[in-house]
């Protein structure tokens, strides 16, 4: 009808209530002054399309600032320190077969002194160039190869490769099945790694011819961020910003404090009738010498403005990102614990440990989870078996236990009372005390027989402490139902 206003549909007219709400999420809107930092927000692009397009890049500037900054340098080598200890862990295999596990944890020892090509690299140095190239590479990278001038019986020895050697042949690169230098089969699987060939001594990759490896020949890890990940992620990622700032930063105070430095003194004349000074604009003055200027010249000092007082707060500020992937605190990452009380350095210290035994348990593996040394252990053990009788008949169930270096504690007595306080007042049992410290019952009581037996096949006398206390923890052990789990 002539007059009357057009109906307007509205879009959000038609679509069911559900997407129809006017409730919203405000870090969800999208503004003229928040635009430019989502940019690359995008839910749709897989974590391999970021890596396939940045690892590389982001590879190198870890590797580079890594070796340029020393802060981040001597981080990334106390965090390997502190995971991996002087010598590594130790192995403890447990079985009903005594014979069987002497054996075994005999040969891994003999074969993790040098478990590489190289006779002087032992597994604890093999282990933190690992925990290293997580920082650096967010992966690490080794061929099983057999090299027989090894000493000892077992000529099985890892290969350590760079992981920027893991890539894609030229002629694969229109294959959907090759992502990042690997091969991957219908269930997602690993199938075959291409690995660029080097001249001598890494001096760098011949182009792109590479050599397949299948993956049972591979060693390959990396902390998994996102399902359907194919290569790792460095550690150093979120923590190259605030490394290259600071380091730009600190260039920008010294410069600026050098040029007040320069400029301590200035001469200046506010009268209009001063006499004209023909001196040269500027001039070298001795040390502690009082010296003449002309008539209605004044001198004038220049505050020393840099560096400034907020200066060292923001540093360190700053620094507590570039520990906080690994849960390392500030006091590790600058090694200054003036500001920490006890307090504060144990909550501290307890969160870092923590983080350093999680990624130990993904190193080694436990009894109820795969990991990288218990993978090695088991190919160690089938070689092994050609050779040691007593490893020709594995035992229906064997378990390796992995003790790795702990850090100290920040107040071990009171740790020691607030546990015996616990175990007292029955509100903690020693599974609790040892489920902290990665132990089980079974293997903690398994090492006090141990110990109890060495003692005596060495005829000495057995201390005070483990004459009473340990002879009841043994004989509470026998008591348990070997079909139990602890």
């Amino acid at each position: 009808m002539a007059g009357e206003p057009a109906t307007v549909t509205r879009v959000y007219d038609s679509l069911p209530n559900w997407m129809s709400s006017t409730r919203h999420w405000e870090a969800a809107e999208t503004t003229r002054l928040n635009s430019s930092h989502w940019t690359y927000a995008d839910m749709d692009e897989s974590v391999n399309a970021w890596l396939l397009e940045h690892l590389a890049t982001l590879r190198s500037r870890a590797i580079y600032e890594s070796r340029q900054n020393g802060v981040l340098l001597g981080m990334i080598g106390t965090h390997a320190d502190d995971i991996v200890g002087q010598d590594g862990p130790t192995l403890q295999v447990q079985s009903d077969d005594e014979q069987y596990n002497d054996t075994l944890e005999s040969v891994w020892q003999e074969w993790f002194a040098a478990p590489t090509q190289r006779q002087n690299v032992s597994g604890a140095a093999l282990l933190k160039v690992w925990i290293r190239n997580l920082w650096r590479c967010g992966e690490f990278l080794a061929r099983i190869a057999t090299v027989d001038d090894s000493d000892g019986p077992i000529k099985m020895r890892l290969l350590p490769t760079h992981p920027r050697r893991l890539a894609t042949p030229a002629g694969l690169a229109s294959d959907a099945n090759v992502v990042m230098g690997i091969r991957f089969d219908r269930l997602d699987r690993p199938a075959t790694y291409y690995i660029q060939d080097q001249p001598a001594m890494g001096t760098g990759a011949t182009g792109y011819q590479a050599t397949p490896y299948p993956a049972d020949l591979i060693v390959h890890e990396f902390l998994v961020d996102e399902e359907d990940q194919a290569r790792g992620i460095p550690l150093a990622t979120t923590a190259l910003p605030v490394a290259a700032d600071l380091r730009d930063y600190d260039d920008q105070v010294q410069d600026a404090a050098r040029l007040m430095a320069d400029q301590a003194t200035l001469l200046y004349t506010d009268a209009e009738d001063a006499p004209v000074w023909t001196a040269p604009e500027s001039a070298e003055i001795e040390r502690r010498t009082i010296k003449m200027a002309p008539p209605r010249w004044k001198p004038v000092n220049l505050p020393a403005a840099q560096p400034p007082v907020q200066y060292p707060d923001y540093r360190a500020e700053r620094q507590i990102e570039m520990g906080r992937p690994a849960g390392m605190p500030r006091m590790l990452v600058r090694l200054d614990a003036s500001k920490h009380s006890w307090a504060s350095a144990r909550l501290d210290m307890t969160t870092y440990r923590r983080a350093c035994g999680c990624l130990q348990a993904w190193l080694s593996g436990s009894a109820k989870s795969a990991g990288t040394l218990n993978r090695l252990v088991d190919e160690v053990e089938r070689e092994a078996r050609f050779y040691f009788s007593e490893l020709r008949r594995r035992p229906r169930v064997v378990e390796y236990q992995w003790t790795w270096p702990q850090l100290d504690d920040v107040e071990p007595v009171k740790t020691q009372q607030a546990n015996q306080i616990g175990l007292q007042s029955q509100t903690l049992t020693l599974t609790d005390i040892l489920t902290n410290r990665k132990k089980t019952l079974r293997a903690h009581i398994e090492e006090m027989r141990r110990e109890r037996e060495a003692f005596e096949a060495a005829g000495l006398p057995l201390p005070a402490w483990m004459s009473g206390v340990e002879a009841a923890a043994v004989t509470q052990y026998e008591t348990i139902d070997s079909g139990d789990e602890d």
